[in-house]
């Protein structure tokens, strides 16, 4: 159950980003309470101590730093920042690697889309939606997302209540 809102948000958010490069700040806050509840639940229910989850908040933490110098100095998104942060808490330093990778391998694969589409697709389309248009930003909201669903089988299984 808490895996299936975890998705949800996820794919609305990157969803909302490819339509409108926005993401609106309640899905990181929604994402981040549904942590506080997965966490709530993996202690009371798992008997796990709460200090197993110190690196949740170190990593997440370290990702909205990163994700904010980013924002400050390229042309990174803030809501992209923030849903990183987010999803970082869940990512902890168990799924850390797997995240990365699946990241790297999103972003890749949506760049490459995106120049395939932005040339192939006729002038009538393009125009009409920012995210074909030549020159047009890369909405990375999508692969943040996208690549947090793949990488989560690696992430703490407490927290999805597996």
């Amino acid at each position: 159950m808490i895996w299936a809102a975890f998705t949800v948000l996820v794919l609305i958010a990157a969803v909302a980003d490819a339509r409108s490069y926005r993401i609106p700040n309640w899905i990181s806050l929604a994402l981040a309470g549904l942590f506080v509840i997965a966490l709530t639940v993996a202690v009371a229910m798992n008997g796990q101590p709460i200090q197993d989850f110190w690196p949740h908040i170190l990593t997440g933490a370290a990702i909205l730093a990163l994700g904010y110098a980013l924002y400050q100095f390229t042309g990174m998104g803030a809501g992209d920042a923030k849903l990183a942060a987010a999803i970082g808490l869940w990512v902890g330093f168990d799924g850390l690697y797997m995240w990365t990778f699946t990241l790297a391998v999103a972003m890749a694969m949506l760049a490459f889309g995106l120049i395939v589409l932005r040339r192939a697709l006729p002038a009538g389309i393009s125009e009409k939606t920012r995210v074909f248009q030549k020159g047009a930003p890369v909405p990375l909201g999508v692969a943040i997302g996208l690549s947090a669903i793949a990488a989560s089988p690696w992430f703490n299984r407490a927290l999805f209540g597996f």
